[in-house]
Parts: structure tokens; sequence; C-alpha cells
């Protein structure tokens, strides 16, 4: 491969991870292309030979916090026995996001409300991730052990949610561990 073409990728990525700090820390409506181009210190001419528009960097961006938080869930659950501990890993991955710096709620929440089109491509980037999470709480819900697991895993992903957004309002992770104490009572009362 040539130098040019390393440096188009280190670009690439530079330009991801300075927009996916700059989104995540002020919401992706109040951070400009000239500030993403400025802190990556890129010309624009950079940017908009990787991404043609804003759109396609946030899309970009938030795949790679997809990707990252995927991740980060899996690595937990695979060093853990059983489903309650699969299960309540995604608190654990939740409490250690609340209480970094600069914390502001669920990514994929933010962009979902932020990007206000529900049937645009920022939406159901937000979408398919939610749906990852769903799909992981379910595969983890085995119905030998539990009644309705389809319906335990959206009511444990509901208290996710709400526990990871009551973080971000309330500013502590209270919220967090009380939906954890919530998502152990409900998947005691589903055994069967």
């Amino acid at each position: 491969m040539s130098i040019a073409f390393h440096r188009s990728i280190a670009a690439r990525d530079r330009l991801i991870e300075t927009a996916r700090a700059l989104f995540l820390h002020h919401g992706v409506p109040n951070v400009g292309i000239n500030r993403v181009i400025a802190e990556a210190d890129v010309a624009r001419m950079t940017l908009y030979n990787h991404f043609p528009s804003k759109d396609d960097l946030v899309l970009a961006v938030f795949e790679r916090e997809a990707e990252l938080r995927r991740e980060s869930i899996s690595s937990v659950q695979d060093t853990l026995e059983g489903p309650f501990e699969k299960v309540l890993a995604l608190f654990t991955v939740a409490l250690d996001l609340a209480r970094l710096e600069g914390f502001r709620g669920c990514a994929f929440l933010n962009l979902a409300i932020e990007a206000a089109a529900p049937d645009g491509r920022q939406h159901a980037l937000a979408q398919a991730h939610k749906a990852w999470i769903l799909d992981n709480v379910t595969r983890h819900l085995l119905p030998e052990i539990f009644a309705d697991p389809q319906t335990l895993a959206r009511q444990i992903v509901v208290l996710w949610d709400g526990g990871v957004v009551g973080a971000y309002i309330q500013q502590c992770d209270a919220p967090i561990c009380a939906a954890r104490d919530a998502a152990r009572a409900l998947m005691r009362g589903a055994v069967h």
C-alpha cells in the first residue's frame, strides 16, 4: 500500500475519532464541520473526500460508536457465566459510561432525538443499535429458564434505557443501579 493511502486512512480515522469526541460531548447539532476540521487538523477537502456531508460523518461516527459499545458489552459478558450475570452486565457497562467525564446519557437515544427524522439514516442507525441490545438480552434469557423471554427482554431494555437517561438527568449513577436491581427482580420473578 502506498504512503498516500495510509495517510488517507489515518486522516479518515482522525476525523471519525475527533468528531466522535465532539458529538458525544456536545451533541451533533452543536458541532459544526469547521470545528471538526480544525480539531482533527485536516483540510476541508480531506473531510469531503471521505464524507460528502455532515450526515455521512455522523453515520460513520455512530457506526464506530455502536461497534465499540457492542465490543464493550460482549467483552464483559464473555467473562461471566449464567443468564443473570450476562444480562446484568449491560448495567455494568452503563455504569462505566455514566462515570465518564462529559457523560450525556445514551448516545443513541440522543442521536435519534437530534436527528428528528424517524425515517432518516441516523434514526435507523440508532434503531439498529437498540435492536442489537434487545437481541443480546433476549439471547441470554433462555426459554427453558425464563417465562416469556421476549417480553422480559423488552422490559429489561426499557429499564436500561431509563436508567441511563435518569443518570444523565440526575448526574449520578443511582438510576442505573435502581434499574439493574429492578431487572434482577424481574428476572427472578420470570424463572419457571
